[in-house]
């Protein structure tokens, strides 16, 4: 497509339809189905004022169609009873327009809550019986129009509220991951005044009366130095485990975690492990890798389910992490590199499976 004429769909797409929505270009494949209302021109003679008011009902159909997609709660009502009267007058000259019913009831997902547009589809339904029975109309109209109302009109509203029930789980979890970033902090930030806090008033009381010695008392000058010494160096260790303790967690205390953090965003988890220690470097590869399954099944997966189980046979450890969500690859990041790195650092395998949801299995020997 050249320039000018991807510029013009451009724009004529943003006249038809709100900058926001993320439907695409699903109304414009939608609109397929209205072949079926001029399938009646194709068998029969009709005469001319016939062609004429179909084509000029589709034309006030199309402008009703398109703005409806503008609209949300009582104001799309409007356009669902502008469609419906114009599937009612249509009728005289084509049982077909019972696809316009059809349209109307897939609209009444926008109406509201599921009752709501529940109810609209049942208007529409009755609305739809009654006109078959006042004018006589043949089986070709109300039955399509029946079956395919509920049936599209039902998905719609279906699929419109588990839209809506994944926005407040995505914002949910961005809740929680932010509440659990700020108390991550808050806690480092705690510990280490707690550890370092004292220290550092020792060191600068020290510093303060080595300055006052070093004029008078050079030697006891010379002992409080080298007392700032040890402090500082036990200081800097202390510090360094408390930096090690951080980034190196066992596998019980990352389960528990993950247990907090999933129940928290309605996740399904079971877990088990045996009771037989683990050696120390294993057992916090394997609390790794769990914070990081974790951690992307929350952001990724889409999951109400996950289990994680560890077993051991012949001296070799299998950490399984399953869960239910999405089943589709995508490319690696840095959670998973980091994974592979730990696991290949103690000779072991990791695999990653997407037949049934997706799962990650690690081999590690003891």
């Amino acid at each position: 497509m050249t320039n000018p004429l991807k510029k013009l769909a451009t724009t004529v797409h943003r006249r038809l339809l709100p900058a926001n929505s993320d439907i695409g270009v699903l109304p414009y494949l939608w609109l397929v189905y209205l072949g079926s209302f001029f399938v009646h021109f194709v068998f029969y003679q009709p005469p001319l004022w016939h062609i004429w008011l179909s084509v000029i009902g589709t034309l006030l159909f199309l402008a009703c169609y398109f703005r409806a997609y503008w609209t949300c709660g009582a104001h799309t009502l409007v356009y669902i009873g502008a469609i419906c009267v114009i599937g009612s007058v249509l009728t005289l000259v084509n049982p077909g327009a019972g696809v316009f019913f059809v349209y109307a009831s897939a609209f009444a997902a926008h109406v509201g809550q599921p009752k709501q547009s529940l109810a609209t589809i049942g208007v529409i339904l009755v609305y739809i019986i009654l006109l078959a029975w006042l004018r006589d109309l043949s089986a070709y109209f109300y039955a399509p129009a029946l079956i395919f109302s509920i049936m599209i009109g039902g998905a719609n509203v279906f699929q419109r509220e588990i839209a809506k029930k994944n926005t407040q789980l995505k914002l949910s979890q961005e809740e929680v991951k932010r509440l659990a970033t700020t108390a991550e902090r808050e806690r480092i930030a705690r510990d280490l005044h707690d550890l370092i806090g004292h220290t550092f008033s020792m060191l600068t009381m020290k510093a303060q009366l080595a300055q006052k010695l070093f004029d008078h008392d050079t030697v006891k000058a010379r002992q409080e130095i080298a007392e700032l010494e040890q402090i500082s160096r036990r200081a800097l260790s202390e510090v360094r485990e408390a930096v090690t303790g951080y980034r190196q967690k066992d596998l019980a205390t990352e389960l528990a975690n993950a247990k907090t953090l999933l129940n928290s965003v309605e996740v399904e988890f079971h877990y088990h492990i045996p009771g037989t220690p683990l050696p120390a470097n294993i057992d916090s590869a394997l609390g790794f890798i769990v914070r990081e399954a974790v951690t992307n099944l929350v952001k990724h997966a889409n999951a109400n389910r996950c289990c994680i189980t560890l077993t051991e046979a012949a001296g070799i450890l299998r950490l399984s992490i399953a869960d239910n969500g999405s089943s589709e690859a995508s490319p690696e990041g840095n959670g998973l590199k980091g994974m592979r790195e730990r696991v290949a650092q103690l000779g072991g395998e990791l695999s990653l499976d997407h037949t049934q949801g997706f799962s990650i299995t690690v081999t590690v020997p003891r």
